[in-house]
């Protein structure tokens, strides 16, 4: 999606081209096996269980369905599981945060009342009252309109499944003769007599926002709607969005930025000299509200970067824009980032202001509505610049028809700040950029290392994927050799770059497989950097004991080999979750309007395509702790594989009842020896009745109940 985002490929672009762009880009998509007549395709047919596929050009009484790509998480390599042949479409609902955006009860409202007053502006002006909703999903716009007497209401839905839900719901609230759905997009809408609409709508209602408000092509589709589908007296609602950024000095987002260097000890530096950075453009989404002011320190005051005229009154919205503002640091500090969020006013008058801002820039402040349809975002200039207080400086800000990217440029030191060709990719992602920069695990693995041994190492194997480890024990542990097990292409590449720089190449030596490993070394230490690129959850990167058990039955490990971490731990905690619940719960009655249909597809889409668990990143989302945490599950490392499945059976004794029992968080520890352990859950002892601080490093496994009292 960025890659179209950031390319301009058209977004109409076809489901093959699609697929072509998603292989080029080494994205593996689903593949579609259909059944058609007379045409060859690849059938599945279901025989004892076995799904079979093969060639037909033939109508066949077989089954249809689609393949769908699935992780093995015991050996990290890519399989194909049969779906339904609707598979797709529940996967595309249950992604699509329709539910959340609809629990959203001050979205709803400021919509409603910002409508309310363009509906009433229009009726005293004399004219008739023509509304055009686009994107209508489940319909809840238009029924807005339609309760307020409105003459004619066109609502158009391109996403099938949607258009099919907000027709039953429109029937079921009785707007079925008031609401006239089209399932186009808006840019296909045609005008006139007998046409989608019979004369050119007089107010434009739509949300086609995302977090950067621009990324899911609100632009174009506000320039179509003005120029196309509009009157000249239009009222557009919102009508008006405003873009903020604040520049900021926050070690907490260098660590999502740049790789930093790891100190070993005794005077020994992993050195990356800030070169090594995910560069790319892209937006690092999060809940910035949930941040503590400690966390960051404000080098300007919020700043408006951008002011969108969705009604085009002064012509089209630009496709491409840069505005240089001029500010004065606020304090001494180094540039690291830059916070992102925009508003909108919703009413003619623009009096009804829906603010996307976090909690310090909030009217609201900490008492501000959660929403996880937009959130804020973090962006990173080209040069992290030290900067003193009292100094001027220039906020750059960007942005093309999809996109955003922001710079700060001291111009006092502009010739010496470093050119971003200068810098190179990380390829990895900033969740697990932030965890290789994890001073404290670091600090961990260098302290086990020295101590699993009373005789010198000579020859150590390092697992785990996009992982410095290996630079980090090469000089930390000076007798040894290091092997290093890196099947990403790209990120191998890196590695050996760095071993050259840290002048260790006599040292390391990095295979992409287990079976092109040199079969003369047997080596006696095992350290695994717990992360592996098609891991989700923590306990999938038990990957690792598989890895083990092959080496120790090809013979390559010796038999008293020390493995760290040695043991694995699952735990499991009752909560309450404050808001995260909102994204899988029912919706009911929104603003008066009934949405059993939808509750009911987009529960049947969560059956079809949900995990039991999910990942998500738990100190974004604040929880309750309601009873101690539960150890359900423990592997050692180094023992034999378990051959049939874990269960565990028990029960919890609720003993905070202060709040309801909405859901579980589940995450894991790794012994690296008797006193070292890595927490990917809880930063701190667990208070029953207090909020859980979780580690910003990790994603946590989430368990909801679809039962529970609210």
């Amino acid at each position: 999606i960025h890659f179209i985002k950031r390319f301009k490929c058209p977004t109409n672009i076809s489901a093959v081209k699609l697929e072509k762009l998603g292989r080029f880009l080494g994205i593996t998509a689903m593949v579609a096996v259909k059944q058609q007549s007379g045409v060859a395709g690849i059938a599945v047919k279901q025989s004892s269980g076995v799904a079979h596929m093969g060639s037909t050009s033939t109508q066949q009484s077989m089954d249809t369905g689609i393949l769908v790509e699935k992780i093995n998480h015991s050996s990290g390599k890519v399989e194909w599981k049969i779906m339904p042949s609707d598979y797709d479409y529940s996967r595309e609902l249950a992604r699509a945060s329709f539910a959340d955006m609809l629990h959203d009860s001050e979205r709803n409202h400021l919509y409603r009342l910002g409508l309310q007053a363009a509906i009433k502006k229009v009726k005293e002006r004399g004219d008739k009252v023509r509304v055009l909703d686009i994107g209508t999903g489940t319909g809840l716009l238009s029924m807005m309109a339609a309760v307020e007497g409105v003459d004619s209401i066109v609502a158009c839905e391109e996403f099938r499944p949607m258009a099919e839900c907000a027709q039953k719901i429109i029937q079921l609230n009785g707007f079925k003769d008031k609401i006239k759905l089209v399932r186009k997009r808006s840019t296909e809408l045609t005008v006139g007599p007998g046409c989608d609409l019979e004369e050119r709508a007089n107010i434009l209602v739509t949300e086609v926002f995302d977090t950067e408000l621009i990324g899911e092509g609100a632009i174009g589709t506000y320039n179509h709607a003005n120029r196309e589908l509009l009157t000249p007296d239009r009222i557009v609602v919102p009508g008006i969005a405003r873009m903020f950024a604040q520049v900021v000095s926050c070690n907490l987002a260098s660590k999502w930025s740049i790789l930093q260097d790891i100190d070993c000890g005794n005077g020994k530096i992993v050195k990356f000299d800030g070169k090594y950075r995910i560069t790319n453009l892209v937006l690092h989404d999060v809940q910035l509200s949930q941040l503590e002011e400690a966390d960051f320190t404000p080098i300007s005051e919020p700043i408006q970067v951008f002011n969108f005229d969705l009604a085009c009154k002064n012509g089209p919205i630009p496709e491409d824009e840069k505005t240089v503002q001029e500010f004065t640091a606020s304090c001494d500090g180094k540039v690291t980032a830059v916070f992102m969020w925009w508003d909108c006013y919703t009413d003619p008058d623009n009096s009804i202001l829906l603010s996307c801002a976090p909690y310090w820039s909030h009217k609201d402040k900490k008492e501000q509505a959660w929403r996880d349809h937009w959130m804020q975002a973090i962006y990173f200039p080209k040069s992290e610049i030290q900067v003193e207080k009292g100094e001027s400086l220039e906020l750059i800000s960007n942005h093309d028809e999809y996109s955003l990217w922001f710079d700060v440029i001291n111009k006092k030191q502009e010739t010496s700040n470093k050119n971003s060709e200068e810098y190179l990719y990380m390829p990895m992602s900033r969740t697990r950029l932030f965890q290789v920069n994890d001073s404290e695990a670091n600090q961990k693995y260098i302290q086990a290392i020295q101590s699993i041994s009373t005789e010198p190492l000579k020859n150590i194997l390092c697992l785990g994927d996009q992982s410095v480890m290996g630079l980090v024990l090469a000089a930390s542990v000076s007798s040894a050799h290091v092997t290093i097990l890196q099947e990403n292409k790209r990120m191998e590449a890196v590695l050996n770059d760095m071993i050259k720089e840290n002048d260790l190449s006599s040292r390391i030596d990095v295979y992409p497989e287990i079976q092109d490993l040199p079969s003369e070394v047997c080596y006696d230490a095992v350290v695994c950097d717990m992360f592996f690129t098609g891991s989700v959850l923590s306990w999938h990167n038990l990957l690792a004991a598989y890895h083990i058990r092959q080496l120790k039955n090809e013979g390559r490990i010796k038999e008293n080999c020390s493995v760290v971490p040695g043991k694995f731990h699952l735990w499991l905690l009752p909560v309450h979750y404050s808001d995260l619940w909102k994204i899988r719960a029912p919706l009911h009655n929104i603003e008066g309007f009934h949405m059993k249909h939808f509750d009911d597809i987009i529960d049947k889409a969560s059956d079809t395509c949900d995990e039991n668990v999910e990942p998500q990143p738990l100190w974004e989302y604040p929880c309750t702790a309601l009873a101690h945490p539960i150890r359900v599950a423990t592997l050692n490392l180094s023992d034999p594989l378990p051959d049939n499945n874990i269960s565990y059976t028990g029960t919890v004794d609720l003993e905070c009842k202060e709040k309801e029992l909405n859901g579980l968080a589940l995450w894991s520890t790794w012994d690296l020896t008797d006193d070292l352990s890595i927490n990917t859950g809880p930063l701190s002892d667990i208070i029953l009745g207090k909020q859980v601080e979780w580690n910003k490093g990790h994603k946590q496994g989430v368990h909801l109940f679809k039962e529970h009292k609210m």
